[in-house]
């Protein structure tokens, strides 16, 4: 496929029905199809206000059409990224989400995807992105060591911790 028969494009508002599609594929694909994934409307919430939670740009393929909407363009990947703040870095880009179905792999779409968020990240003045790949997802972790990732798990010696929003509650009760 060359990259005139896709666009790598912002996410619009209207696009949020289809990205909630694509990040329920993604679920499935981690092995996680049970969890609850975001609604269309707290997406849209959370990426078109004053100030967004995160931004995404979207691959679309033109003059495909949707089954369900009738619609003659098919997203077939996202990336949902946001900016954050290190203090021996400065400004970080974090690569919250990244994912291209299956049957359009292989063709530039993920590359080209990843490329625009990396120049995105570069006019931001960034000096690092980030983010994180199931440990599982050896398909991903080639693609982003071949295209110049670093795996610091091991290297850099970094855990990733997390407190849900339960634990969030809990711990502010102390």
């Amino acid at each position: 496929m060359a990259s005139e028969e896709f666009i790598i494009r912002p996410a619009r508002p209207d696009d949020c029905g289809e990205i909630v599609r694509i990040i329920k594929a993604l679920a499935e694909h981690q092995g996680l199809g049970d969890r609850e994934t975001v609604s269309e409307e707290a997406l849209r919430e959370d990426a078109f206000r004053d100030d967004p939670y995160f931004r995404a740009l979207v691959a679309e393929v033109p003059g495909t059409v949707v089954a369900a909407s009738g619609e003659a363009a098919k997203l077939v990947g996202y990336a949902m990224y946001y900016f954050c703040y290190s203090p021996f870095v400065r400004r970080v880009m974090y690569l919250e989400d990244f994912y291209v179905e299956p049957s359009y792999r292989g063709r530039g779409v993920g590359t080209t995807l990843m490329k625009k968020v990396a120049k995105i990240g570069v006019e931001s003045n960034c000096n690092k992105m980030q983010w994180v790949c199931l440990n599982s997802n050896d398909v991903a972790i080639k693609f982003y060591k071949k295209h110049g990732g670093k795996d610091v798990t091991v290297e850099e010696k970094w855990h990733l911790f997390r407190m849900d929003r339960e634990d969030l509650i809990s711990f502010t009760k102390l």
